[in-house]
């Protein structure tokens, strides 16, 4: 039997609650779906596939300028392409770009060619990013649930706390799981 859905959550106080109220269960449940996959030999793929199911129906209850809450709290990796489409988007040069935001050093020790400047990112207005047009990949792709939902679900899971989709994506695939 199935678990009734839960009500889209989108409180950021009240999700950031409920995920460390929940810790112990969703570790659990990490390995639950491993062990699934795993276990049953399904592909990853058919996991993202479900994923992204449950994802189309979350994301369009979320306003991602109600909570900037990644903007907030994460970093954000950096390629120079992204240098680049921000020097042109805020008018700048890739060097001010560098100069100003990004930091190559952390980049570095967390194997990527840089970070920018932050948590909070120095491209945040209230809960806006001042060059949305221009921002980074990293930022168009987050949350970075599929493909490899699987692989990445450690991460993921971490997450929860502070994403509203992440949040309700996968208080879904609990229930969709029959957890």
């Amino acid at each position: 039997m199935f678990r009734r859905m839960p009500p889209i959550e989108t409180d950021r106080e009240r999700i950031a609650a409920l995920a460390e109220q929940q810790r112990d269960e969703t570790a659990a449940f990490r390995y639950y779906v491993e062990a699934i996959w795993f276990g049953e030999r399904r592909s990853s793929a058919e996991l993202d596939a479900l994923v992204d199911r449950i994802a189309a129906g979350v994301i369009p209850s979320v306003d991602c300028t109600a909570c900037a809450n990644c903007c907030r709290a994460m970093p954000v990796g950096l390629v120079p392409a992204d240098v680049t489409r921000l020097a042109r988007g805020l008018s700048l040069t890739p060097e001010a770009v560098v100069a100003r935001m990004v930091n190559r050093a952390a980049g570095a020790r967390n194997g990527e060619w840089g970070v920018m400047c932050g948590p909070p990112c120095p491209l945040l207005r209230g809960n806006l990013c001042a060059a949305y047009p221009h921002r980074p990949g990293a930022c168009r792709q987050y949350p970075f649930l599929t493909p490899d939902f699987l692989w990445l679900m450690e991460p993921i899971l971490e997450g929860a706390g502070q994403c509203p989709i992440i949040f309700n994506v996968v208080e879904r695939l609990k229930c969709a799981l029959d957890w």
